[in-house]
């Protein structure tokens, strides 16, 4: 037959305890006798460890009570604690606790969690991380062009963007915009916020119209940085503290994140913010930095997180 719903329970508690306890011994369901009482006491949990001459004991209770612990169930667990001598005392709970019972066991040094388990099925949890995504990107760029004699050159800077350039001895290396999105890929171009000014090539052949020229072409780009909170999904297992937030846990997988659906405000729960400070209620627990790339036929470093969009021309 199944194990109760209850049973299952402790052994969960019993097996994330076991994860924290390291070298300490964990038993589960352990008797002890209790000092003044004088009878065996029905411990869920017990961790022992000693340390040099002195033993140390901790005592967990587990509750799977559909409704928040009350005072009375701590005060009951707290007169354990006392009567087995326990160096701690700890309640592991899946529905919380009332005011009362969290005043009672800070009184008496207990600690307080909740189970949480996000693969669980009897007690499935959802849990999340509040994340900061920080993009970094080439917003715009304008092109200066110089050159000696008869130069014969479009008045769009789409257009000339897009024409071929050659090097003096007719060497094919690409465009102006191909050639400023692989310098950024390679990090030629500081990623840094604000104007940077970048040469492409000097004494270059445009042909335009069955015209040729030569040129000396340069850019002036604009970095940009954006910033999107929200929260990430998680996948993991472990003890919450109520009070403080603070999770313990072996470890924490995140669910898979696509930046360039949260840039176009297709990821439900992220808003695009001006300015991280503006976070000074909500800190975010980790922060994402990432850097747009271009440039299918290069590895960008760091790797490519956000989508291939194109920069717009400044006019």
């Amino acid at each position: 037959m199944e194990e109760p719903k209850w049973k299952r329970f402790e052994k969960l508690a019993y097996e994330i305890q076991k994860e924290f306890a390291g070298d300490a011994e964990v038993k589960l369901n352990d008797s002890i006798l209790g000092v003044d009482s004088q009878i065996e006491r029905q411990i869920d949990i017990s961790v022992r460890r000693r340390i040099g001459q002195y033993p140390i004991l901790i005592v967990i209770d587990c509750k799977d009570y559909a409704e928040s612990i009350d005072v009375k169930d701590m005060e009951s667990f707290a007169g354990m604690v006392k009567d087995v001598r326990a160096n701690k005392g700890a309640m592991i709970v899946s529905s919380g606790f009332t005011e009362a019972a969290f005043t009672l066991a800070r009184n008496h040094g207990i600690d307080t969690f909740l189970l949480v388990d996000t693969a669980s099925v009897d007690w499935k949890s959802y849990a999340a991380l509040s994340c900061l995504l920080e993009r970094t990107h080439l917003k715009s760029y304008s092109l200066e062009v110089s050159g000696f004699g008869y130069i014969l050159l479009p008045q769009s800077i789409m257009e000339l963007s897009e024409l071929e350039l050659q090097t003096s001895d007719g060497a094919v290396i690409g465009t102006s915009i191909s050639i400023i999105r692989k310098m950024w890929d390679r990090a030629e171009i500081p990623r840094k916020p604000g104007e940077h000014d970048v040469t492409i090539g000097k004494n270059l052949r445009i042909i335009y119209r069955g015209v040729e020229s030569r040129v000396d072409i340069s850019a002036n780009v604009i970095v940009a940085t954006e910033y999107y909170f929200g929260s990430l999904p998680i996948e993991t297992r472990g003890l919450l503290d109520p009070r403080s937030g603070a999770m313990l846990s072996r470890k924490i997988q995140t669910h898979g994140i696509e930046p360039s659906k949260i840039e176009a405000g297709l990821e439900g729960g992220w808003k695009k913010i001006e300015d991280p400070s503006q976070l000074s209620v909500l800190r975010p627990h980790f922060m994402l930095s990432y850097y747009d790339a271009y440039s299918e036929d290069i590895v960008p470093d760091p790797p490519k997180d956000a989508d291939d969009s194109g920069i717009t021309p400044k006019t």
